[in-house]
């Protein structure tokens, strides 16, 4: 039985979850697809994963840059992936979001400043989901997501809202927000997240159909 491994650095362990699932799920009989995660990584003694965010992950990139190749080479990977968030954009590039360019575009080219690189290194990719990888779970369920005109959306990459209309689907939400601001997803235990992986991956057709980012992913995870 043939194997493939992918490396990924990514903004946190809810990310691993849902990438380990998308894995799973496209492996077969005749090859497995294996997910590594370089960071955050799994703490041997605790048995848990650190914090992190966006900033570890441009961080990595930055103390990485000369290794990845290297990397990839040790760990016998296929390729690496770079998964970021694009609502974090704002924070992560100001300037680029100020010229009017895409979330994504900003990302990317953040990404780029750090590794020193002008696009994707080889073999390394940027996993940039719109506006973040909750958007596939919501992609996944039956049924169309409706704009302020009770107009279907095809394409879920416009939905600036993930959390709220998950929510709405009675996933679990934070509990003492303000009554103004917009309730945010529980995720802790982060381990919830396996299940939230198992309603993607049980939908994925349907969710690629309607994410760019995710059935781009998984075209990578295939290839």
């Amino acid at each position: 039985m043939a194997e493939k491994t992918f490396l990924l650095v990514c903004e946190g362990e809810t990310d691993i979850y849902i990438f380990e699932a998308l894995a799973k799920h496209l492996s077969n009989d005749e090859i497995v697809v294996t997910v590594i995660s370089l960071a955050p990584q799994l703490d041997a003694t605790s048995g848990t994963y650190p914090s992190h965010s966006f900033g570890h992950v441009l961080n990595w990139c930055a103390d990485n840059r000369s290794r990845i190749q290297m990397l990839l080479d040790f760990k016998g990977a296929n390729a690496l992936f770079l998964q970021m968030d694009t609502d974090i954009a704002g924070q992560a590039n100001p300037d680029c979001i100020g010229q009017g360019l895409s979330p994504r575009h900003c990302c990317q080219e953040k990404l780029n400043q750090k590794l020193s690189a002008t696009e994707e290194p080889p073999r390394c990719h940027y996993i940039l989901p719109t506006q973040n990888t909750e958007t596939w779970v919501l992609a996944s369920h039956d049924g169309p997501a409706l704009d302020e005109n009770s107009i279907a959306i095809s394409d879920y990459e416009l939905i600036t809202d993930t959390e709220q209309r998950l929510i709405a689907l009675k996933y679990k939400g934070k509990k003492g927000v303000s009554n103004t601001a917009p309730r945010k997803l529980k995720k802790t235990p982060a381990s919830m997240y396996k299940k939230h992986g198992e309603q993607l991956t049980g939908n994925l057709m349907l969710a690629r159909q309607r994410c760019n980012e995710l059935d781009r992913l998984c075209i990578l995870l295939e290839s």
